[in-house]
């Protein structure tokens, strides 16, 4: 499960697109995965963590439309936020599920990702995969739109669970009770218990 929270990320230095990229959404998630599992798995004597991650977050992040799936997971509440929120949202939840999930890979053991099939309705598509690891299949889903000849991803769904849903309903809870400024105050909170958790683990 540890390789289901980055390597279907999701991903944030943007990485240009290879020349000869394929325009099948299929094809181009497949090749941002697989460039992914070549890091985790390089040996080079000396090579520290922080510069695997680097690389890592890079092609990451140039996979993801971070504003679409910051205003998925808002929802209604996006509406309600200005244009300075708007932006500031957009980069915390960035770094929520950067410093969430990215570290984790440091645990990376050999899982294996198969892509299976892949469903295209214009500028929208759905992508399906599995990780495999000892004989178990776990079943991820990508939903990505077309921006620029790149498919981004927007969503993704890991054993039927939407990450969009499974935040949006965090988040709503929270805004609830604590206001859109608890929710901002509570994600700067994260941001920084995941730093230091990093910076401890490392060391």
């Amino acid at each position: 499960m540890l390789l289901c929270g980055v390597v279907s990320l999701v991903l944030v230095v943007y990485l240009p697109p290879p020349c000869h990229a394929s325009n099948e959404p299929i094809e181009q998630l497949s090749e941002s995965v697989n460039a992914i599992i070549t890091i985790l798995r390089r040996d080079v004597p000396g090579e520290k963590w922080i510069n695997k991650k680097r690389e890592i977050l890079g092609i990451v992040k140039s996979r993801f439309d971070a504003d679409e799936l910051a205003q998925r997971v808002l929802a209604m509440n996006w509406r309600k936020r200005t244009e300075d929120e708007k932006k500031m949202f957009v980069s915390l939840f960035s770094q929520v599920l950067e410093t969430t999930y990215i570290n984790k890979l440091k645990s990376y053991s050999d899982e294996e990702v198969a892509f299976k099939k892949q469903i295209v309705s214009k500028d929208k598509a759905i992508v399906y995969s599995e990780i495999v690891k000892n004989n178990q299949e776990i079943p991820i889903t990508y939903r990505v739109k077309n921006t620029d000849e790149q498919w981004l991803i927007y969503d993704i769904v890991i054993e039927g669970v939407s990450l969009v849903q499974n935040y949006r309903q965090q988040f709503d809870q929270i805004i609830n009770k604590e206001g859109y400024e608890g929710l901002v105050k509570r994600m700067e909170e994260k941001i920084q218990e995941n730093r230091k958790k990093d910076i401890e683990e490392t060391e």
